[in-house]
């Protein structure tokens, strides 16, 4: 059910995408990809395919464009979040509280680390709406998040686009190279628990550990292939 919400959902983005064109259509796109809590929608393959098509494009506007209109829809997150205790079970809505009151002194800076990467950030989000974290500054942090990882998007986009010199089999290999990438990154990393770290230990705290294990500690190891966790 959660798929076909998805492939529905990217099915409008690319309606949308074409019915308005140019950045109009990137800020409506980024908006919507953004609007529903825990459904991936890939609005950053439409800034990615934008700005690698089209040879005007501006990725630094591309990037500010998809990144304000990202954070506004991400905004129903936290919304969602400060009027969802009554709908959460018990032990979920503890689970946020924990998140929340983690994140307390950091919402700002969590809500823009989370948000600049290409992690599922409702898990932050929604905990700073649920703990009534200042609004304003949950904004902020969006938006900064948002525009720096639309901003790369759009550039790797124009990169590809460069490199390749608009031949398509070449676009084709360098963008599957990179969205593996971003696939690897996203989904054996512990996204969550680098942001409570960083909540709970501080910026340096959480370098001395990096410095210490390494990303060891982050990596969702029973999802990693038998090769890469050293088993045979």
């Amino acid at each position: 059910m959660r798929e076909r919400s998805a492939e529905v959902m990217h099915q409008l983005l690319r309606s949308i995408l074409r019915a308005l064109g140019g950045y109009p259509g990137i800020f409506v796109v980024s908006v919507v990809g953004n609007f529903i809590p825990f459904i991936p929608i890939p609005y950053l393959a439409a800034v990615y395919f934008y700005s690698m098509r089209m040879p005007d494009a501006n990725p630094i506007l591309v990037g500010l464009v998809s990144g304000v209109g990202g954070a506004i829809g991400k905004m129903a997150s936290y919304l969602t979040g400060r009027g969802a205790r009554a709908f959460l079970s018990k032990e979920t809505a503890e689970r946020y509280e924990r998140i929340g009151k983690l994140l307390s002194n950091y919402g700002a800076l969590a809500a823009f680390l989370i948000s600049a990467t290409p992690s599922p950030d409702d898990v932050i989000v929604m905990p700073l709406g649920l703990m009534k974290y200042d609004a304003l500054k949950v904004f902020a942090g969006l938006v900064a998040g948002k525009v720096v990882i639309s901003t790369a998007t759009a550039l790797a986009g124009c990169a590809v686009a460069h490199v390749s010199r608009y031949e398509l089999l070449l676009e084709a290999v360098l963008s599957v190279v990179l969205f593996a990438l971003v696939i690897v990154l996203l989904v054996y990393l512990d996204w969550e628990k680098i942001l409570v770290d960083l909540a709970t230990k501080g910026v340096r705290g959480f370098v001395a550990e990096l410095r210490r294990n390494g990303l060891s500690p982050y990596i969702y190891r029973r999802k990693l292939p038998k090769l890469l966790r050293g088993e045979r």
